[in-house]
């Protein structure tokens, strides 16, 4: 896998257009993206370095976490294509706005830490890490945008990369099931 796909896998199992659309066109306030956004990249540079570490603690072969991590992304993508991106209830003004939702599921969900854990260990950790900093800053740079008040725009393209993450789902499982 090229550095190129590697950052594209993350990017599509992250999905920044369905992240941002999540939020209904609320516009966050530019403290609790940083936070969220922080928080994020932060989780996902860490599980990037200790990628082999996390598997091993779980006793899991890398080749048998590419099949899992397959399905985690391709069910996520198959969510999003076949109902869209869930619209989650988003209060700025609530106390833990940039943790619930802005990081958790919004940011930080189980595709993209799925995809970083496979690329960290396939690849390196180094494009684990720019995926996931180029998915996390896309994806607040379009919350701040007001991306998800686009409606059928923010729809149609959150469709299109989770279309996108769904077949680097079926390469990452047919990688998988050919090394197991």
């Amino acid at each position: 896998m090229t550095p190129f796909v590697a950052v594209i896998a993350i990017v599509a199992a992250l999905n920044p257009f369905a992240a941002a659309a999540r939020l209904g066109g609320e516009s966050p306030a530019p403290r609790q993206l940083i936070a969220a956004g922080a928080l994020s990249a932060a989780c996902y540079a860490l599980a990037a370095a200790f990628a082999d570490s996390i598997l091993d603690a779980l006793s899991v072969e890398p080749e048998s976490f590419l099949v899992a991590a397959a399905v985690v992304i391709a069910a996520s993508g198959a969510a999003t294509i076949a109902f869209g991106p869930l619209r989650l209830p988003f209060d700025p003004a609530s106390r833990f706005a940039d943790l619930v939702p802005l990081t958790v599921p919004v940011l930080l969900g189980p595709a993209g830490l799925a995809a970083v854990l496979v690329i960290a260990a396939r690849e390196s950790a180094g494009w684990a890490i720019a995926g996931a900093l180029a998915a996390v800053g896309g994806a607040l740079a379009l919350a701040a945008a007001r991306f998800g008040a686009a409606g059928q725009l923010a729809d149609g393209l959150a469709r299109l990369a989770a279309g996108l993450a769904v077949v680097i789902a079926a390469g990452f499982a047919v990688d998988g099931v050919r090394s197991i």
